[in-house]
């Protein structure tokens, strides 16, 4: 994790210059899940216990590595539908936000099983389960990209003469918009920005 230390300028939306006291960078993992398609339920899950199974990981991650420098594996979790299987790889991707890092290696791990399971048809290297830019629940689970938690004091008369508001009042349109209001339209983030989580 990388911290910022001392005072650290930031510039928000709202052109108010805070200075920032902490400051953390979760690096989370990048994702990318082909789905596949086979004759019959039954082989589907015959990928899916393979990808699942511990002792096959060094191997799929050696595979998969092989793309990149930075690249790295750090799970696949499967689902399957009927005879499809969602093949959701996880990799860590150094600065880079890393979509076509995570590509590559997929492709490299959908080469290499065709070995095995030659039936395999490859329906598309990006089946939706990645959840790429998009509000789902695998990605507040399991985590998805990069994010950045900071911790900024605005001063009381700051938000009087800039915001024009209390910092009363603000906090309470903070819960009656950004929790309450969202809750009631059934908004799944309850917040305002984690549709790119």
């Amino acid at each position: 994790m990388d911290y910022l230390k001392g005072d650290e300028m930031i510039e928000m939306v709202v052109k108010l210059a805070l200075k920032v006291k902490k400051c953390m960078m979760n690096l989370q993992a990048m994702t990318r899940a082909p789905v596949v398609r086979f004759g019959t339920a039954k082989r589907a899950s015959e990928l899916k216990f393979f990808m699942e199974d511990l002792n096959n990981f060094d191997t799929l991650a050696h595979v998969f590595n092989k793309s990149s420098r930075f690249g790295r594996l750090q799970k696949v979790q499967c689902a399957i539908a009927g005879m499809n299987l969602y093949m959701r790889f996880s990799c860590s991707t150094g600065d880079a936000m890393g979509m076509n890092m995570v590509s590559k290696g997929v492709q490299n791990v959908l080469d290499f099983l065709q070995a095995d399971f030659p039936d395999m048809d490859v329906i598309g290297i990006s089946g939706n389960f990645c959840s790429d830019k998009k509000p789902a629940a695998v990605n507040w689970i399991e985590g998805r990209g990069k994010s950045v938690v900071c911790e900024a004091i605005i001063k009381d008369e700051v938000v009087r003469n800039v915001l024009k508001t209390t910092v009363p009042a603000l906090v309470e349109l903070n819960m009656l918009k950004n929790l309450t209001g969202s809750a009631i339209a059934s908004t799944p983030e309850l917040d305002a920005q984690s549709i790119y989580a």
